[in-house]
């Protein structure tokens, strides 16, 4: 834990290509996605269609959220509360960049987790779940879970930056 805590407190920023599976009130959509963080503040979610084209862009500057989705010619904008009611696996107690930062294997303050040896195994922050299996740093495949909103997430490239 004081390696994860250590490392957290040195982070600079990272990026991962993922492969996700999401389960949002109801409906299941399976998709790639690029992830970007920038000193544990900023965050950058690019969600890809089939053909490779961008469907859904959300960036977030600590508590600010954007979102473009293009597939529905969309914006939206808010607080990271007001994401949490739409996209529920945020949750309200960490902003979007700190969520993020979770899911790459970093422990932000304030969550409650138990480690191995070679990384998370699982984490929790008020009624969000995160589960990583195998445990490793960085991470490799994880289920975040709020209620009956369930994310898969497999990071098939992490890089630092």
């Amino acid at each position: 834990m004081a390696q994860l805590r250590g490392r957290t407190a040195s982070f600079t920023g990272a990026r991962s290509l993922m492969r996700v599976r999401a389960t949002v009130g109801g409906k299941t959509q399976s998709f790639r996605a690029q992830l970007g963080v920038k000193n544990g503040n900023d965050m950058e979610l690019i969600a890809y269609t089939p053909v490779g084209t961008t469907a859904l862009t959300m960036t977030a500057h600590g508590e600010d959220v954007k979102v473009d989705n293009r597939l529905e010619d969309s914006e939206w904008q808010g607080s990271s509360a007001e994401l949490a009611r739409t996209f529920g696996f945020f949750g309200t107690a960490l902003t979007p960049a700190q969520m993020s930062m979770l899911m790459l294997g970093y422990l932000p303050e304030g969550v409650t987790a138990e480690a191995t040896m070679n990384g998370l195994a699982r984490a929790s922050i008020g009624d969000v779940s995160v589960t990583f299996d195998p445990p490793s740093f960085p991470a490799k495949s994880l289920v975040v879970t709020r209620g009956a909103d369930r994310i898969e997430v497999e990071h098939l490239e992490v890089v630092g930056d």
